[in-house]
């Protein structure tokens, strides 16, 4: 398996969809490249991140001071 077949997987590996030979590809790439690893974390949390980052409320005093800089740099 190279970097971009590993690429077009990572949807069906963490599904559980992908066949067992494709697995066995895919984990093998995983442990040669430094990279393909690096892409699949980031591949892998980026829904969850997603969601607490949608899920965080942002205090309004916070909302104010950012909405008053934007509108000063607007502005001035």
């Amino acid at each position: 398996m190279n970097c971009h077949e590993l690429i077009d997987f990572c949807f069906d590996y963490i599904e559980g969809a992908l066949p067992e030979p494709e697995q066995v590809g895919f984990r093998r790439h995983l442990s040669q490249c430094p990279d393909c690893v690096c892409f699949f974390e980031t591949y892998r949390k980026t829904p969850e991140l997603t969601r607490e980052a949608l899920a965080t409320k942002i205090p309004s005093s916070v909302r104010e001071s950012i909405r008053s800089f934007l509108l000063a740099r607007r502005n001035g």
